[in-house]
């Protein structure tokens, strides 16, 4: 299948980027899907190279496959075609979505498609940075507000602790970098970004915020940027007090673990292969 290296690292980008609760699955027949798994997952396991394809008598097919949030009555599926992506490959889906509601996302994803017709991963765009910021904008206003509890309840309330990991080809822009600062001070966001090759970039902070940041990062120009988690964290022990309540630049892989060390979360970064963890 021509470009099929190319349509694979499509794929993975978006598989990689996808926030907490966004799931990804193919909609093929079961051998098919176990083919196109496959191949991702071999590139996934970082195989350098030339992806292995499937025997010459093995046929491939059209790569189709949705993103779904739970309980979101609006989903979308894509198919991967190989030439640029048209209208007719994007396609909305729901449980019980009137016909105006179907118009309307249908609006959405042909103005969207014309906006990335010019980008190298035009799918990873659409779907990241146009169609499933809608989709939760579109979710949170079905939510039912609710009324701050007794203050009693307020008071008590801790806000959940969450934390990011995101890796990408370099980090070098002065732009970035100085945007990715801004929002850790708007959002009250610790953490660092390591500069340079590979570019790592670790944020703590509330649930929300963390997820806010996240966002934003996404939605910058990168090569190969990875979500490698987000996730829910227990707070830093009292040793690691020492580390600060601020943003900071390093610039080697090895201040960078540094710096999870001493927040006793060193494996969160040696577990995807970065850096070697020390043994005490």
């Amino acid at each position: 299948m021509h470009n099929l290296d190319h349509q694979l690292r499509e794929l993975q980008l978006i598989r990689c980027s996808l926030m907490p609760g966004e799931v990804f699955s193919f909609i093929l027949p079961s051998e098919d899907a176990s083919i196109w798994s496959s191949l991702l997952d071999a590139l996934d396991s970082g195989v350098d190279g030339k992806i292995e394809l499937p025997a010459n008598d093995t046929s491939l097919c059209t790569a189709t496959f949705s993103v779904k949030l739970p309980g979101s009555p609006v989903w979308f599926e894509v198919q991967v075609s190989e030439g640029p992506i048209q209208r007719s490959d994007v396609f909305v889906r729901g449980e019980n979505v009137s016909h105006d509601r179907q118009e309307h996302w249908q609006s959405i994803i042909s103005q969207s498609v014309a906006e990335v017709q010019d980008s190298e991963f035009p799918i990873y765009e659409l779907l990241s940075l146009h169609l499933l910021p809608r989709l939760h904008e579109h979710n949170d206003s079905l939510r039912p507000l609710t009324s701050p509890g007794p203050p009693s309840e307020t008071h008590t309330h801790h806000p959940e602790k969450f934390h990011a990991f995101l890796t990408s080809h370099h980090l070098v822009s002065a732009t970035k970098r100085k945007l990715m600062k801004g929002w850790s001070s708007e959002l009250h966001i610790t953490g660092f970004a390591k500069v340079g090759y590979p570019g790592l970039i670790y944020a703590e902070g509330e649930k929300e915020n963390v997820e806010e940041f996240v966002r934003n990062v996404k939605a910058m120009n990168w090569l190969a940027l990875r979500i490698r988690f987000v996730e829910q964290v227990e707070p830093v022990c009292a040793q690691a007090a020492d580390i600060g309540n601020e943003w900071v630049e390093v610039q080697k892989i090895s201040e960078a673990l540094e710096l999870m060390r001493k927040r006793g979360r060193e494996s969160c970064i040696t577990k995807h292969g970065i850096g070697n963890s020390s043994s005490k």
